[in-house]
């Protein structure tokens, strides 16, 4: 499988105390997965503290080609004009191809001290890929059986998901640094200037990252 291209900008910019190597991690599943469910074609894993979404494709499954094979583009550009075939695009037409390729899928929850921190879902081409392997699924991942919920997810949901990860990630620092400068000039906590942030974003009807911005630009 490979990563999906926003999921690779992301993991190039994220950094977490918790797990010191996202795509070892993934890799690490995608083997688990792959050895488990022969037609697994697809994985994804969402840190539920940052709400942030990874995932991994097998693009030859989901009839989107490689990075080294040749897709049918269409008529050559004419000289000098750039081809609209970006990242974007790659993903808009892997979702819309990858509901037909995926039959069935399981959603395993990890829990770490009766919490929920990560989860894990999984697509599969063929309807009962999963059928009895569930259990050897839930023992190998550490993910808590009671939790695991099949077909849940036959639209790929978290590929749009993992798609926005790098925007929630650029927001997520505007947030940060707003936070920073919030506490240095109120001389509180950055936990209280959090607080504030987010009560003024609710009062202005707009989001955190928006009020970060114009917070930003007020304390400067």
């Amino acid at each position: 499988m490979e990563l999906l291209p926003q999921s690779r900008e992301a993991l190039d910019e994220y950094v977490t105390a918790s797990i010191d190597d996202m795509e070892g991690l993934l890799r690490v599943i995608e083997g688990w997965a792959v050895r488990s469910v022969p037609d697994c074609v697809a994985l994804s894993v969402t840190l539920l503290d940052e709400d942030l979404t990874f995932t991994l494709v097998d693009r030859a499954a989901t009839g989107e080609p490689r990075h080294d094979e040749p897709r049918d583009a269409g008529p050559a550009p004419p000289p000098g004009e750039v081809h609209p075939l970006d990242e974007l695009d790659w993903a808009d037409t892997a979702r819309e191809r990858a509901f037909g390729a995926i039959a069935s899928t399981v959603s395993l929850p990890v829990v770490e001290h009766g919490r929920a921190v990560l989860n894990i879902d999984l697509y599969a081409s063929t309807a009962y890929a999963f059928r009895d392997r569930i259990d050897g699924l839930v023992e190998a991942l550490g993910a808590w059986q009671a939790g695991a919920v099949t077909n849940a997810d036959l639209g790929f949901e978290t590929l749009r998901r993992a798609q926005q990860a790098p925007e929630r990630l650029r927001e997520q620092r505007l947030v940060d640094v707003a936070v920073g400068l919030v506490a240095a000039r109120m001389a509180v906590t950055t936990d209280m200037a959090a607080l504030m942030l987010r009560e003024s974003a609710e009062r202005a009807g707009v989001s955190e990252s928006e009020a970060a911005c114009v917070a930003r630009v007020l304390l400067a």
